[in-house]
């Protein structure tokens, strides 16, 4: 790795040799396998409804699509919520992979946080993914009453690949004149298949994820041989990105991905999108995997305020509107 200081709470990162991105079948074996071994008894701790359904199919969408929803259980009226989108470089993870931030963003953003276990790639690369997430967004709308939801207040977020289909889902919304959404959450996003920034150029052995795993990510996501490769595949190749909703925007500063984040929104702030962008010079792409880390914690403390405040400033201009 270049001579930058990273923080030495994710110094467990750190493998020699690297372990790369080779075999899918066995980082997911691996994933699950290293879930059963944790303790889950912590999740009783929480006063939540956990909820597991399924998205039937409807016209030419055959498959079925999981998804959980975490709810407070003295939740009263119709509540904010957050589709939240796993990470996992689009070929791993599923509604399970980020419970503890889902149940945090629940707990302590006072919001239901719905999570989607959409088609992975490489068997299922782009854009089946991305239709079963924006699928997910069509159910919720569709559905808010039954779900007790309010539909003013949809914020869509996500993790690493999770938030690549985050701003996707948010470019489908607007150019299809979809369902609202309120607010993006976008942390450590992948934007942007050319790995051209030049923290891509230069974080070529950072630890966990670096420029090998992230062209190994972009091939199996896009396929054998990509041409023309669609904004909503790579949402930092959309050449119109006002009239989106406002986003929160967190990069690792030792991530081969941190360029294409602050790129993106340095792009929404100039297309008059309000942006929240936070920089942290010392942690790697995947220090989210050390959640004790005291940096992991102040993170999504921060991200629970951050959705905090983006449902209370909707709701004020509901309220704001509806009395005017």
């Amino acid at each position: 790795m270049l001579n930058l200081w990273m923080d030495p709470a994710f110094e467990s990162l750190v493998k020699e040799p690297r372990e790369g991105f080779n075999d899918v079948a066995a980082l997911r074996n691996a994933i699950v396998t290293a879930r059963q071994k944790a303790d889950s008894s912590w999740l009783s701790g929480f006063d939540l409804e956990i909820e597991d359904r399924e998205i039937l199919p409807s016209g030419e969408e055959k498959n079925v699509i999981p998804i959980r929803i975490y709810r407070s259980k003295s939740a009263e009226g119709l509540s904010p919520v957050l589709l939240y989108l796993h990470g996992g470089g689009f070929f791993c993870g599923d509604v399970f992979s980020e419970q503890m931030q889902c149940v945090q963003y629940a707990v302590n953003a006072r919001c239901t946080v719905v999570c989607v276990a959409y088609r992975l790639a490489p068997e299922d690369p782009f854009p089946a993914g991305l239709n079963d997430c924006y699928r997910a967004l069509e159910f919720l709308w569709d559905h808010s009453q039954e779900l007790r939801l309010d539909r003013n207040r949809i914020a869509v977020g996500g993790s690493s690949a999770g938030a690549n289909l985050a701003a996707a889902v948010a470019l489908l919304a607007r150019d299809r004149t979809g369902p609202k959404i309120c607010f993006q959450l976008l942390l450590i996003p992948a934007l942007d298949d050319r790995l051209e920034t030049g923290s891509a150029m230069q974080f070529i052995d950072t630890p966990d994820f670096a420029r090998s795993e992230a062209e190994v990510m972009w091939h199996w996501y896009l396929g054998e041989t990509p041409q023309d490769v669609s904004p909503y595949a790579a949402p930092a190749r959309a050449k119109d990105l006002s009239n989106l909703p406002s986003a929160y925007i967190l990069c690792a500063g030792l991530d081969p991905l941190r360029d294409e984040g602050l790129d993106y929104a340095n792009r929404l702030s100039e297309s008059g999108v309000a942006v929240e962008l936070h920089l942290v010079p010392s942690i790697p792409h995947g220090f989210a995997g050390i959640p004790s880390a005291a940096i992991s914690e102040r993170l999504l403390r921060e991200q629970v305020e951050v959705l905090r405040s983006a449902f209370a400033r909707e709701k004020a201009a509901c309220d704001a509107g509806n009395e005017s």
